[in-house]
């Protein structure tokens, strides 16, 4: 899924971060819950929400003591203590004698996009000016126009066949691959990827594109395939956890790209667990939309929907009936339907990498 490339590119990095001599302390009862060992060595990733920085250690967040020195956020290595005082965790230099650095690479790249924050906003960027295009344009590249214009949707065309081959093409050319069939040919991280390698060959020669240079087209590229790799890894790790989780950018081009959120935690008992579906768009006629599915058994409609223009809520509520009779044609129920005027409230993410096939540990 990620590049060997990339990982060897990436072996032999510290990211050190320091404590000013002492341990980074952690409760027995957070040890006991992650099963260390002393003396145990764990890499663990280093992130930070405003001025406070935090550690991820198999899914755990470790808040880090106040006055903690300059740091970069990533992967760091972590020697596990336990002493009289407590339980203690010490920064410590990646070990090489129980894998290849091309393997603790891999890994390190793996847990940096598992933890990378949500939101698509890179990719939204990208996908939502006509850099694309014409950047294959210039690089005289018609099959990657071509393909270009066959990923864009239209949004006063869009059918059920339209919008389920455009989700089946962000799944990625793994999971097709994986199941023996051919891989559709819209996949946009393989044409990113394209794009990048083009752009990379012509080393710097190729004329500005729009509002973008060369060297500002190749950093958007890089940052969207950032995105999307960070989705394909996450969602790899939510089906290891008996979850879905599936997060693409819909481009379109009549109307801004559209974000979509497809979440199912898992099941528990006989509980009727939804799938939920959260749609995120900022059209330039309606403004930033959000709306909010939940399906329950197969049937059951629950929407809420928030506008921050007055009118566009005005405009919904006239349409819901309408809404709720198309529903009953297609064989669904409208639970509910809530319209709020406003910004989504900021969501917690509930969605939480578990330890399982996260982390590696070596035994010092």
């Amino acid at each position: 899924m990620i590049d060997q490339l990339q990982a060897l590119q990436s072996a032999g990095r510290a990211n050190p971060i320091y404590l000013e001599g002492s341990l980074l302390p952690i409760s027995t009862e957070a040890a006991q819950d992650l099963k260390l060992k002393d003396g145990q060595v764990v890499q663990a990733n280093l992130h930070a929400r405003g001025d406070q920085p935090f550690l991820m250690l198999k899914g755990k967040k470790l808040d880090l003591p106040p006055g903690v020195a300059p740091f970069r956020e990533g992967a760091v290595w972590l020697q596990v203590r336990a002493t009289s005082q407590g339980w203690g965790l010490l920064p410590t230099a990646a070990p090489t004698d129980s894998a290849s650095d091309a393997t603790l690479a891999l890994v390190s790249r793996l847990n940096q996009l598992l933890f990378r924050p949500p939101g698509q906003a890179d990719l939204v960027q990208l996908l939502q000016s006509n850099a694309l295009p014409q950047l294959a344009q210039s690089l005289q590249r018609p099959d990657l126009a071509e393909l270009l214009r066959d990923m864009r949707l239209s949004m006063s065309k869009l059918t059920p066949g339209a919008l389920a081959k455009a989700v089946a093409a962000a799944m990625g050319a793994e999971v097709w691959l994986a199941r023996g069939l051919p891989v559709p040919p819209q996949d946009p991280r393989q044409l990113l990827k394209k794009l990048l390698m083009a752009l990379e060959e012509h080393d710097g020669a190729l004329e500005d594109v729009g509002n973008l240079d060369s060297a500002g087209a190749l950093s958007q590229i890089k940052a969207g395939l950032e995105n999307l790799e960070s989705n394909q890894v996450q969602a790899a790790q939510a089906q290891a956890q008996r979850e879905m989780l599936m997060s693409l950018v819909l481009p379109f081009v009549d109307a801004e790209p559209v974000e979509l959120v497809f979440r199912r935690p898992p099941k528990n008992g006989d509980n009727n667990t939804p799938i939920t579906v959260n749609i995120h768009t900022r059209s330039q006629y309606l403004g930033p939309v959000w709306l909010r599915t939940q399906l329950f058994n197969q049937l059951q409609v629950d929407l809420t929907m928030w506008a921050v223009r007055p009118e566009v809520v005005d405009l919904a509520r006239q349409n819901a009936p309408a809404l709720t009779t198309l529903l009953v044609d297609a064989g669904l129920q409208m639970k509910s339907f809530q319209i709020v005027q406003g910004a989504r409230p900021e969501q917690a993410n509930d969605w939480v990498p578990s330890g399982r096939g996260m982390v590696v540990d070596f035994s010092a």
